[in-house]
């Protein structure tokens, strides 16, 4: 009799054992398999969809004007905090060379800018048009004197 009892527990314990097998292999290998999927859904849809945080309808109406070609009279751009090298340059290939242009720029100007900077809000946000307008009268900026100083590096 005791083999018996031995025996179907024994059984018992093989059932249960091959019970958590089969369940981890149809539901917590599928569900790992989701989560990993998900986790790599939902960090491809946060990295591209993080910069926008409103969609904004910007025309190309909006484009501010530039000159032509450089004129002689060109400032230092990255005297705004905020513009370093790349923003610059890409500036400059909008024809934007001048505090003057920048502290000019209308809120469409602006909204058309941040859009083809890829930067939203960025141009409020650190108020390059306020620093524009300063620099253009010949006033200064905490920013554009360590800029002159050279303790900002570009």
């Amino acid at each position: 009799m005791l083999y018996l009892f031995l025996q179907v527990w024994v059984l018992l314990l093989i059932a249960f054992v091959l019970g958590w097998i089969a369940h981890w292999f149809f539901c917590c290998k599928k569900n790992k398999e989701q989560t990993i999927e998900a986790v790599n859904t939902s960090s491809l849809k946060a990295a591209t969809a993080a910069p926008k945080p409103a969609t904004v309808t910007v025309s190309d109406e909006w484009k501010p004007q530039g000159f032509a070609s450089r004129p002689d009279k060109v400032d230092e751009l990255k005297r705004i905090k905020g513009i370093g090298a790349v923003i610059e340059k890409t500036l400059n290939e909008l024809g934007i060379y001048q505090f003057s242009q920048i502290s000019d720029w209308s809120n469409d100007q602006t909204a058309w800018v941040e859009n083809f900077i890829s930067f939203p809000g960025r141009i409020q946000r650190e108020g390059w048009i306020d620093q524009a307008k300063t620099l253009d009268s010949g006033g200064t900026t905490e920013f554009a004197q360590r800029v002159d100083k050279g303790d900002v590096g570009y």
